[in-house]
């Protein structure tokens, strides 16, 4: 049995991209009961075989990839999104509205999430917004296109104005109000056998993808992420969950750890180079250590010695935002600030609130001669830099908060003179 179940399980990762692992079969064991009863893995394998059964294998799916998610969920990276810089740009550009993919969307309420977010940031009940959602799952997206059976733990983040102005409450349950469901439309998608956009879909101003990463393997994830930064419009924002920054970090340290190299092993080295943020050495990790290694080599010169110690750390976790960041200042130093700008921005996409990669972003856009998305840039570090921010303890700095907060005023009031 765990031999078909596995071969279930193989089948669940090529369709959908999320990885089942042994010790999660009896899991699946028990979605297939509750999608089949007394079927068994043996005769699943069979009626799917050849397209015999989709809509049993679309079931299989519903049960396996629809977890729990509620309305503002994790609110900090969406409450940095720039609603009216995004219109002006869009405008810009011949569009008349932000336009939003939420992908992998589950049962909606991450879409009308931001349908809310929009409207409060507009101040009118129908902001130039249009949001499409999308998910894997047609059970799911039948739930999120009625916009209805939401229950009290779904809306806990919803203030009681909230609540009362896009809800309504029927019997216990909550229902969207038909303003907030005009702003949002739903479709069938597949993040892994689908291209991005959807088809029929021109980029996005914002695409967000929460908490859905952490069920791919490490060369999937890179393949997503890709696909969806190819989906955004050139300023537009990557919004991931806090989970997915996670993503293959234990197993990738773990890969490094088991082998430590002689550079690893040689004594400290005196360090020339500052903490930002004003942040002391706290418990090492060994990502840590090698972007520390990263950064004092990039200090000595040894910039291709750099670059190798970062890859080596997104070859393990294509998500860890300090190694894009090191990537990116290393770039830039090397006079290819193209290249810089595609790091410095993957940064943000991980941690929209870096505000160092920020400052470093607006320089590179400098550098490309693009003032308007340099001001973009230097706006996002200004309101993003927080000098009690202790989560890159590993990066390194010749410059404090209160220098860079004064550079980006600096290039926003024109004034070119300052450090670059």
């Amino acid at each position: 049995m765990s031999g078909q179940l596995t071969a279930v399980a193989e089948l669940i990762g090529r369709e959908t991209g999320v990885v089942v692992k042994d010790a999660q079969l009896s899991s699946l064991a028990a979605a297939l009961e509750r999608t089949a009863p007394g079927m068994g893995a043996e005769r699943f394998l069979t009626e799917v075989a050849a397209g015999a059964n989709q809509p049993l294998l679309h079931s299989l799916i519903d049960e396996v990839t629809v977890g729990e998610t509620y309305f503002l969920r994790e609110p900090r990276e969406p409450d940095t999104i720039d609603w009216r810089g995004l219109l002006n740009a869009a405008r810009a550009s011949g569009v008349g509205v932000v336009r939003v993919w939420v992908a992998a969307c589950s049962t909606g309420e991450e879409a009308y999430s931001l349908a809310i977010l929009a409207s409060e940031a507009f101040g009118q009940q129908a902001p130039p917004v249009t949001i499409i959602a999308s998910d894997i799952s047609k059970a799911a997206l039948a739930h999120a296109e009625a916009g209805a059976d939401y229950s009290e733990r779904s809306v806990r983040n919803l203030s009681p104005q909230l609540r009362q102005r896009y809800l309504s409450h029927e019997q216990g349950r909550y229902r969207v109000k038909d303003q907030l469901k005009a702003l949002v439309r739903f479709r069938h998608h597949n993040l892994i056998s689908d291209p991005s956009p959807p088809p029929g879909e021109v980029p996005f101003d914002v695409i967000t993808c929460r908490n859905v990463l952490i069920y791919f393997d490490l060369p999937t994830v890179q393949r997503v992420l890709s696909s969806l930064e190819a989906a955004l419009r050139p300023e537009g924002r990557l919004i991931l969950g806090a989970a997915d920054r996670l993503t293959g970090t234990a197993a990738g340290l773990g890969r490094l750890a088991a082998a430590p190299t002689e550079e690893r092993r040689r004594p400290p080295r005196k360090r020339s180079l500052r903490r930002p943020l004003g942040v002391e050495p706290g418990p090492r990790r060994r990502s840590e250590d090698m972007i520390e290694d990263a950064l004092i080599a990039a200090n000595e010169g040894d910039l291709d010695g750099a670059i190798e110690r970062v890859e080596a750390l997104l070859a393990a976790d294509p998500m860890l935002a300090d190694a894009y960041f090191v990537r990116g200042l290393v770039e830039l130093e090397s006079g290819d600030a193209r290249a810089a700008t595609a790091s410095l921005r993957r940064t943000l996409y991980l941690d929209p609130s870096f505000g160092l990669a920020a400052f470093q972003l607006g320089r590179a856009h400098d550098s490309n001669g693009d003032a308007k998305a340099a001001r973009r840039a230097y706006r996002q570090a200004l309101r993003t830099l927080d000098a009690n921010d202790d989560r890159h303890r590993a990066i390194l700095d010749q410059v404090d908060v209160s220098d860079i907060a004064a550079a980006c005023r600096a290039r926003l009031q024109g004034d070119r003179g300052g450090p670059r």
